[in-house]
């Protein structure tokens, strides 16, 4: 198994989009790519971080982008985090500030 996956379902008319493990600017470009093209079909969009272990700024930023896009286009984007969220991806939300800009839900 690799440090890292991605997996995207649709359902109800949104998108889960699920990050396990570690991610980086390569997981940060496959995931800005997935996030774009579903914002591009006009689905609302979850993002699951309830199993991620590390984002880097590469990750952080391709979820800001798609938070504009999704703000944009008058979708919703939030981020989905709970009890077993790392805390490396809850401190770099906190530091660079935006664990105020991104609707997040706890479960």
């Amino acid at each position: 198994m690799s440090t890292s996956d991605i997996s995207v379902s649709v359902e109800d008319d949104r998108a889960l989009v699920v990050l396990r493990g570690e991610h980086e600017a390569y997981s940060a470009h496959k995931l800005g790519r997935q996030l774009e093209a579903l914002l591009d079909e006009g689905v609302p969009i979850a993002v699951d971080l309830r199993q991620t272990t590390f984002v880097d700024s590469t990750v952080v930023g391709a979820l800001l982008a798609g938070k504009r896009r999704a703000d944009a286009l008058g979708l919703e984007f939030l981020l989905i985090m709970g009890d077993s969220t790392g805390w490396p991806v809850r401190r770099l939300l906190e530091v660079t500030g935006l664990d105020s800009t991104f609707e997040t839900v706890e479960r």
